[in-house]
């Protein structure tokens, strides 16, 4: 029996349920086991909270230089979770013997994939915004929300890209066999050069073109921005465009380490 026309949009939202359930269960998975993680506490909890201490101003609850800080802080910390709680999802899944079933299940295992990356984000936000919340309170400190509604908006755009990044990321770390190293090797060179703590101006002319490639640079201007009342939107933009390349980028690489396992059998898949 063929489908009329009216079926189609019935056919279309059944589509879009099995997709956000497929997105919100890895998700609701991965948030689990970010939550077990050690790492979390170190990355999430204690960084940023000794950072903070160490940087916010002291005297100004409610100056634009705290505010600037507070958001750069938890940006950079972001950067940090990433590239350890969803940069390594497809290894862990590897280890632990459940990539395999990703693979060759009924669901699109990029779904899956993306949802475990936004699992770690998410969870990884909320523990940033409970520790910048808490040393806030217990400086003094105030930061300015001029628009809370734009604010809400740079932060959406900072979790899919990070979401993007890890994806990335993750695909990145399991095609090399010098994954941790590399992980390792990027952690503190976008905390310098990516310009999501120390502004671009302070580094040399000549190393200044590496923070115009990390989104979420452009998600913390556009933050700060819309928190001092000057929103720009080309920083919003800028966070769209290199959010949805890293995410492309992502899921290219993803196709080529399925391939890889499927033809070559390189990956120790149980």
């Amino acid at each position: 029996m063929r489908k009329g026309p009216r079926d189609a949009p019935s056919e279309y939202l059944d589509r879009l349920r099995t997709v956000l359930a497929v997105l919100y269960e890895s998700a609701r998975v991965q948030a689990v086991l970010t939550r077990s993680s050690p790492a979390v506490v170190v990355l999430a909890g204690v960084q940023p909270a000794a950072l903070l201490l160490l940087a916010l101003p002291h005297g100004a609850p409610r100056s634009d230089a705290s505010t600037r800080v507070l958001i750069s802080v938890l940006v950079t910390c972001l950067w940090g979770g990433l590239v350890w709680m969803a940069g390594g999802i497809i290894r862990r899944d590897i280890v632990q013997g459940t990539m395999s079933r990703s693979v060759v299940g009924v669901r699109d295992p990029r779904l899956v994939l993306i949802g475990k990356c936004a699992g770690a984000v998410t969870f990884t936000c909320c523990v940033l915004a409970v520790v910048g919340t808490a040393v806030s309170l217990l400086l003094g400190v105030r930061p300015r929300v001029a628009d809370p509604g734009l604010l809400l908006v740079g932060l959406v755009a900072v979790v899919c890209s990070a979401i993007s990044m890890g994806t990335l990321l993750s695909c990145v770390f399991v095609l090399t066999r010098h994954g941790v190293h590399m992980g390792n090797a990027l952690l503190y060179p976008v905390y310098i050069l990516g310009g999501t703590l120390i502004p671009g101006e302070l580094l040399p002319a000549w190393l200044r073109w590496v923070a115009l490639l990390v989104p979420l640079r452009w998600a913390k201007e556009y933050m700060v921005a819309a928190a001092l009342g000057s929103p720009t939107g080309a920083a919003l933009w800028a966070t769209a465009a290199l959010t949805a390349v890293h995410l492309l980028a992502g899921l290219m690489l993803f196709r080529k380490v399925v391939d890889r396992a499927r033809a070559r059998g390189t990956l120790e898949f149980t």
